[in-house]
């Protein structure tokens, strides 16, 4: 009659966790045998309790009952597959499937970025338990649960300075307990994000980062070594860089075929590299400043809802300075967030920029309603006066679709310090200014970590960028490229019209592009099934060759 757990955890609260016991645990007990100790003495209530990185299935012989969990972001990934008379786990997909029945719902979702916010994977048999949530089944009777609501969470009148405060204590406790001394680096772009993440795991100690590395792009935008050379400067710190990588790169090995297809797959090479410097410098660890934006950069529509809640004085000076930082026309913004939301649906221009793509097929877009995706996607949704909460809600929801888990593998662990949930749920409770001031997002971030962070980073205002690059590797890389679109798998499945696909390519290559975001989920998808079907990629560009 004893239970029985299986599955990856990192506990953020194991000592509040083992104070609930009734009886002791050795003090040696892993973080999976704390979380099964738990559980087996408060209930599955406990679940609730549980902070960290994890996914978890526990097996209960005396009730006859299965629970499969998953962490409150998804960090950790979770599988099922279920029968008329078993129901299966797994941390990938790949052991679970098993039809090649593609899910139509999936790839529509992909191909328009929204394939985080839901439970679907690329296979009809397949599903993700969804992040926040545990899978029950006892008996015949299934049911799925969530287990932590960020909507519930209450705001808390709070002033600027103790807003600081809170943010700085639990963004250090955060990125400390993410930390193994000496086999531990962390990603540094030069970005506020990746920064502070840097600067604060340094500040902790000599030797506390083992290294740091940084992805150099030199085209356009992408060269942010200005700023990450500034971080590296003041705080002494290691730091590796890799340059010029580019999607569909060949460096002498055939694209891996990895668990799920990734909007950024075709940056295999780079990601290949990133892991072969890491793994072979010893890291165990890697720090990352994914998933700020998800939650600490509201839109301008926290304007709109200034104004549905009576304060259009404030809205309009707000904006007013706005204009000035995007160098844009107040008029023009005027429209967008203080006359566009409160029109009738019919009479509000929108904008073409998250149409459904020209090349996905009408009868699939019709069918599978990729306009409500697309919309749904780029945060189109909200009414006036909560429009910040729900899209920021929506932006956590996405995130367990957006993680990178390959190239890391099981021998080196990515880490996220902006995903401590005691962060999230307090700057959520926060009041939206202090995350957003007039010409300055991530303002609270940015008074909590400025004393340790170089000026130019801490006042930086711009995002780097790697468009120029896949503009560039579109041509590059044509012959990979038109090898791909000559075979297509999208096509094959009638989702899309291949030549209208291979005429926007050729629109990007000179330059003219409506949607990257969508374009290259179109050319990722078709390139991670090209792979799994077995026509690698380097082959093609021989035959090409010879042709």
């Amino acid at each position: 009659g004893t239970m029985v757990a299986v599955g990856d955890v990192r506990l953020d609260n194991r000592a509040e966790l083992m104070s609930l016991l009734r009886t002791s645990l050795e003090p040696g007990a892993s973080d999976i045998e704390v979380v099964l100790a738990v559980i087996d003495d408060q209930g599955e209530s406990a679940i609730a309790r549980i902070v960290g990185d994890y996914a978890f299935v526990v097996w209960d012989p005396r009730a006859q009952k299965v629970l499969a969990v998953r962490d409150a972001f998804g960090v950790k990934p979770l599988f099922v597959r279920e029968a008329s008379d078993v129901v299966l786990f797994s941390s990938a997909v790949a052991p679970l499937q098993s039809s090649e029945r593609l899910d139509a719902e999936f790839v529509a979702d992909f191909l328009v970025g929204a394939h985080g916010q839901t439970e679907r994977t690329l296979w009809s048999d397949v599903r993700a338990v969804p992040a926040a949530h545990y899978a029950r089944q006892q008996g015949t009777v299934r049911s799925l649960r969530r287990h932590w609501d960020p909507a519930q969470i209450q705001p808390a009148a709070l002033s600027d300075a103790e807003a600081v405060e809170q943010f700085r204590s639990l963004f250090e406790e955060a990125v400390a307990s993410r930390i193994e001394p000496g086999v531990t680096w962390a990603q540094l772009s030069g970005g506020v994000d990746s920064s502070s993440v840097v600067v604060t795991a340094a500040s902790q100690g000599p030797g506390t980062l083992a290294g740091t590395l940084t992805i150099v792009d030199s085209m356009g935008d992408g060269d942010e070594r200005r700023y990450s050379d500034a971080v590296v400067a003041r705080w002494g710190l290691r730091n590796e860089q890799l340059s010029d990588f580019w999607p569909w790169q060949y460096d002498g090995s055939e694209a891996p075929l990895t668990d799920q297809p990734s909007p950024l797959y075709p940056f295999y090479a780079r990601d290949r590299r990133v892991h072969q410097l890491v793994r072979n410098e010893g890291a165990r660890v890697v720090l990352s400043g994914f998933g700020a934006d998800h939650y600490l950069a509201p839109t301008l529509d926290y304007i709109t809802d200034l104004a549905a809640k009576g304060k259009a004085a404030t809205a309009v000076r707000e904006l007013t300075e706005w204009s000035v930082t995007l160098r844009q026309s107040f008029w023009a913004l005027s429209r967008r967030q203080l006359v566009e939301p409160f029109l009738p649906a019919r009479m509000r221009s929108g904008t073409a920029l998250f149409d459904v793509p020209a090349w996905v097929k009408p009868s699939f877009a019709e069918r599978y309603r990729m306009k409500q995706r697309a919309q749904y996607n780029d945060g189109y949704l909200g009414r006036p006066g909560q429009r910040v909460r729900t899209q920021t809600l929506a932006n956590l929801n996405a995130l367990q679709g957006w993680f990178e888990r390959w190239p890391w593998g099981e021998d080196v662990e990515m880490r996220y310090p902006f995903l401590h949930r005691p962060l999230v749920e307090a700057v959520l409770a926060m009041p939206v200014s202090a995350r957003i001031k007039p010409g300055l997002q991530k303002w609270v971030l940015r008074a909590a970590v400025g004393d340790r962070l170089p000026d130019v980073v801490r006042t930086r205002r711009t995002k780097g960028g790697i468009d120029g690059r896949i503009l560039w590797a579109l041509e590059h890389e044509r012959t990979c490229i038109d090898g791909l679109l000559r075979d297509s798998a999208l096509e094959a499945i009638d989702a899309v019209d291949v030549d209208a696909l291979r005429a926007d390519v050729d629109s990007a290559r000179r330059g003219h592009t409506r949607n990257n975001v969508y374009l290259m989920s179109a050319l990722a998808l078709e390139t991670w099934m090209s792979v799994r079907a077995g026509r690698p990629l380097a082959a093609r560009r021989a035959a090409q060759s010879a042709a």
